[in-house]
């Protein structure tokens, strides 16, 4: 079987879905720094830099699945989406899935986004569309830790078939703990009496939960997260700590891909900044979350 990934992004989609046995032959994005990532370390895909908005998609080559994870940035959390012009642009990309649909009835799709995509006005609108074109359209609610992920992230997974099909996604059971992903002899390690007071006051509240280790985030009050629990979301801000007794540390730009399930051996453009790397994973799709659900549809349609 044979996929295609729009807002290929830093690879997890496609990660993913080679990992479940599909071909991803052709990949895009706008980013270059992006398509770089990609292209390292899948080099037997053919990689596009563009606006996929501006995309011919009858040039594809022939394929079976449709992969996207259309931008998430323009969708608030709050009841009514925030009006920019920057953000209608972010909305605007989901419409490329629609345009590629149109252009090369894959046999199914797979969509990748935040639950707050539901919130986006004309989602009715564009759900509508793949109705219109002929797909049979499902909803799911997808917990990274339910696919071995070990980071508590929310996404909403929307499957388009062309033929009914039943698909479960798995529920949380066991969810696996973010201490494997962390190397503790490693990195650079500052005193806590050297952190900012708003940090040193997370890590006594931190502390008073959960001992002497634990992760903390750059956000007031932050409870701090054990080591046998999950990370909570990894986004594209540079917010994680791990605290050591009197001691603390930025999280590595490895332990952040692990916490997403990305391979040890996945490597990053030579120029990658680490404000380029994190904003590339927090913006991915979890390998194995991209593994478990292409897996399962891939086993639907064939």
């Amino acid at each position: 079987m044979k996929a295609v990934n729009l807002f290929a992004g830093w690879g997890g989609f496609t990660e993913g879905a080679e990992l479940a046995g599909v071909d991803v032959v052709w990949a895009a994005n706008h980013w270059p720094l992006a398509v770089e990532a990609h292209a390292r370390n899948h080099p037997r895909t053919a990689h596009v830099c563009q606006d996929l908005r501006q995309a011919d998609f009858t040039r594809l080559p022939r394929f079976d699945l449709l992969l996207a994870s259309p931008a998430c940035q323009g969708h608030s959390t709050a009841s009514q989406p925030i009006r920019t012009v920057k953000h209608d642009a972010d909305r605007a990309t989901a419409w490329a899935v629609i345009d590629c649909a149109e252009a090369t009835t894959p046999a199914a799709i797979v969509i990748e986004n935040v639950p707050a995509f539901r919130r986006w006005l004309l989602f009715p609108v564009w759900r509508e569309a793949l109705v219109r074109l002929g797909y049979h359209v499902t909803e799911h609610d997808a917990h990274a830790t339910a696919f071995g992920v070990p980071q508590r992230r929310h996404r909403l997974i929307i499957l388009a078939t062309r033929k009914p099909t039943a698909i479960e996604l798995p529920a949380v059971t066991v969810e696996p703990p973010i201490g494997p992903c962390i190397e503790l002899d490693a990195g650079t390690w500052r005193p806590t009496t050297m952190a900012s007071p708003n940090a040193r006051a997370r890590f006594a509240k931190a502390r008073a939960n959960w001992g002497r280790r634990f992760l903390s985030q750059h956000v007031t009050g932050h409870p701090g997260v054990p080591l046998d629990q999950p990370i909570r979301t990894i986004t594209t801000k540079d917010q994680w700590v791990i605290v050591d007794g009197d001691r603390y540390r930025s999280l590595s730009i490895r332990e952040h891909a692990r916490a997403m399930s990305f391979r040890d051996s996945y490597a990053w453009p030579a120029d990658a900044t680490r404000e380029d790397c994190i904003k590339g994973l927090g913006n991915a799709v979890p390998p194995l979350v991209a593994k478990g659900v292409v897996h399962a549809v891939a086993n639907a349609i064939s």
